[in-house]
């Protein structure tokens, strides 16, 4: 992390020395791009129920668009007047264009397009790796600069993150002087072009504080007030809406385009057309749903990581590697009596970058097998683009507890061969017992029933035995 701050402060000097703004050099903002289309946009409202009143409901959105290559840029300032696009870092066996700058956007290349459709439109086009790992670095340092500002604070994917400000105008006055505390906090970290190019919005709620940001200039926030929060929504447009991109399609071919138009619907005729989401659509617009800053609680993963002598590049050593990382992060004393959901896979590789694969298991589990199986095929899919020189295990998500797999006290006879009789005793073999509690954490309760006599000489057949609950 310390590392990343200083990669970005070398060169706060040099980047300071121009005169034309960042933003203004090499970005503009395509006028028919949709909100919605950021990665995480939606994940940041859905979650939050319309009755909920915890949290800091003033709140105040910072955003930095196209976060990831404008850092890229910042480490190569050589590349301001060119036309640059960075690659997509997602599992895929063809590649495609994650983020573009101005240049390229005038030349036509567009986020998704494939790598040989990029090229024939841009011969001129710098391709440049992802690297995950420094992009995580300075978007924690972000978060923890911003700390010092408020404890509320909820990160929404890179470069965006969500401040509460209740209760803050005694300490730092207005809203506008909060606004610019905020962004006085930023230049500790980042050279002052990047810092310029940030957008910020202060309304109630997390959605009307994205939608001014989003609708701001770079040095120019939005302030919305409570009372006017309702009218600064209805001019804005239906892709706003935290929803499915198909609802908004429909709202668009039912010649519904701001959500002024929206607001003018019955409650009964939207719920009608979209059931429950309609109800949720009509609470957005009017700014009845006020979503408030809950406090981020920090992940605390827990890693292990494992540096190579020479760099290696055969899949087949990776493997014997992961699985290694995952023997040493399953015995780790913080992963005792916790099962895993989430899990993550990295490297730092030769020349430098960095590469990273996440999954989310389908199930919770301390099974080795069951964990190194999505990382191993998304690693067969999209392979590390250069040799290895230290590769990365994080255990990021956890559920309920359980207990380790059960290597050593298998039974000579298979659970087949074992009587029934012995489920009456108690005696319940560890499969089933593992079978049980992972049906239990999916469904919230034991759906296997097990017979019991109850009057095995009754002459009604319904009376002789009964159906108990199976919860060893």
């Amino acid at each position: 992390m310390e590392k990343a701050a200083s990669n970005v402060k070398n060169t706060s000097a040099r980047q300071s020395q121009r005169s034309t703004p960042l933003a203004q050099a090499r970005f503009t903002d395509n006028p028919k791009t949709k909100w919605t289309s950021d990665p995480k946009s939606h994940t940041a409202f859905l979650d939050t129920a319309p009755n909920i009143k915890a949290g800091s409901q003033q709140v105040l959105c910072l955003w930095l668009p196209t976060f990831e290559l404008r850092l890229e840029l910042v480490r190569s300032p050589q590349l301001d007047n060119t036309s640059v696009a960075l690659l997509s870092p997602s599992a895929s066996t063809q590649q495609t264009i994650w983020q573009v700058s101005e240049r390229a956007h005038e030349a036509g290349v567009r986020s998704g397009q494939l790598v040989s459709q990029a090229i024939s439109l841009c011969t001129s086009l710098t391709l440049l790796e992802p690297d995950p790992a420094h992009y995580d670095a300075a978007s924690n340092t972000m978060l923890e600069v911003l700390a010092e500002l408020t404890p509320a604070l909820e990160p929404a994917g890179r470069g965006r993150v969500f401040l509460g400000m209740d209760g803050l105008d005694r300490l730092f006055g207005s809203p506008p002087q909060q606004v610019d505390r905020a962004l006085q906090l930023l230049f500790k970290i980042f050279p002052s072009p990047l810092v310029a190019a940030t957008r910020a919005g202060m309304a109630p709620g997390k959605f009307g504080s994205w939608v001014a940001a989003a609708a701001s200039r770079t040095g120019e926030p939005i302030i919305v007030s409570k009372e006017k929060l309702a009218l600064f929504l209805s001019r804005c447009p239906v892709s706003v809406l935290p929803t499915d991109p198909l609802i908004v399609q429909r709202l668009e071919r039912l010649s519904i385009q701001t959500l002024g138009d929206l607001r003018r619907f019955p409650e009964t005729s939207l719920v009608a057309q979209f059931g429950e989401e309609g109800r949720s659509l009509l609470a957005w617009s009017r700014g009845f749903r006020i979503d408030p800053v809950r406090p981020w609680q920090r992940q605390q993963p827990i890693r292990t990581s494992l540096d190579f002598c020479n760099p290696v590049g055969l899949i087949e050593t990776l493997y014997g590697a992961l699985d290694q990382l995952i023997e040493c992060a399953l015995s780790h004393a913080a992963r005792r009596r916790r099962s895993i959901t989430g899990v993550r896979m990295g490297a730092r590789l030769e020349g430098g970058g960095s590469w990273f694969v996440e999954a989310v298991l389908r199930e919770p589990t301390s099974n080795h097998k069951k964990i190194s199986a999505p990382l191993r095929a998304k690693m067969a899919i999209a392979p590390p683009p250069k040799a290895v020189e230290t590769l990365l295990f994080e255990l990021t998500h956890f559920g309920a507890p359980s207990t380790q797999t059960n290597l050593f006290d298998r039974k000579e006879e298979s659970d087949r061969a074992i009587g029934g009789h012995k489920f009456n005793q108690g005696e319940v073999p560890p499969s089933v017992r593992d079978a049980v509690r992972e049906l239990k954490l999916r469904l919230g309760h034991s759906p296997l029933y097990r017979v019991v006599e109850v009057d095995p000489w009754s002459r009604i057949p319904e009376r002789r035995h009964a159906l108990m609950s199976f919860d060893p």
